[in-house]
């Protein structure tokens, strides 16, 4: 079902609270990231009979069901965040975070991920900029750890050697890279980083997937919002590994 964005609006935010609470999620079998968050997406704007009959040229669109009843103050819970960012802007990411903080209720994060919108001419100087925006909410004690995904390793250890906080989490995508190299495992064992792999696809949110919700604006001559930024959030009990809560925040920026 295609939705209709007002002239006025710029910027989209989508937050689907807790998708385990989705009972429209079919949480099919081999379900990739990308699938997931636009199923929930169009879930979410389904619980809008006009979904962007607002005034403000920034909207944010929850999914008020979706959001935990549940009192879990006497639980230990992990929160881990992964930040995908399409453009290495520092404010873009200050934006991510501040959307992040305010879903969780200012709760301290165990770890946060960052995959941004790289290529092989990406700048130490750009990575160091963002790097430096994660190591002050690390210094604020509002995120323990923090971690990089999909990163060249001769730039990952330039990272490392540069950095005030070293990341102590590297990520590495087995379908793009079916071995690890071999200097990126010497290093992480090293330095005592861990390594770990993912599925997520490099373009996380396509704009073709954007196009099937939003594909009917092109006719009214407008144009499609475009992916600025995705967060998503795991957030397990502590000690029993039960996953709790787990969330897409997702907003969308039409120029």
């Amino acid at each position: 079902m295609p939705y209709d964005i007002p002239k006025n609006v710029s910027k989209i935010y989508i937050h689907t609270g807790n998708v385990l609470n989705a009972n429209e999620l079919t949480q099919k079998a081999g379900q990739n990231a990308t699938e997931e968050v636009v199923e929930c997406l169009n879930i979410c704007l389904s619980k809008y009979p006009s979904p962007f009959a607002l005034n403000e040229n920034n909207v944010h669109l929850k999914c008020d069901e979706c959001y935990n009843t549940d009192n879990e103050e006497d639980l230990a819970l992990r929160t881990s965040v992964k930040i995908f960012l399409t453009t290495n802007e520092v404010d873009v990411l200050e934006d991510s975070l501040k959307n992040l903080f305010k879903e969780l209720n200012d709760e301290v994060v165990d770890s946060v991920i960052l995959a941004f919108n790289h290529g092989k001419d990406t700048l130490l100087a750009d990575l160091l900029t963002l790097w430096s925006i994660l190591e002050g909410y690390v210094n604020k004690q509002k995120i323990t750890r923090i971690g990089v995904s999909d990163i060249d390793t001769d730039l990952f250890i330039s990272l490392y050697n540069n950095s005030i906080i070293k990341p102590t989490i590297v990520q590495i995508n087995l379908n793009s890279c079916c071995v690890v190299p071999e200097a990126l495992q010497e290093f992480t064992k090293d330095n005592e980083i861990q390594l770990l792999t993912h599925s997520d696809s490099k373009e996380i949110l396509p704009q073709s997937c954007l196009a099937e919700i939003f594909g009917h604006q092109t006719e009214l001559k407008q144009k499609i919002p475009k992916l600025e930024w995705m967060i998503r959030y795991l957030t397990h009990v502590k000690c029993r590994g039960v996953l709790a809560n787990k969330g897409y925040i997702v907003c969308l920026k039409r120029s």
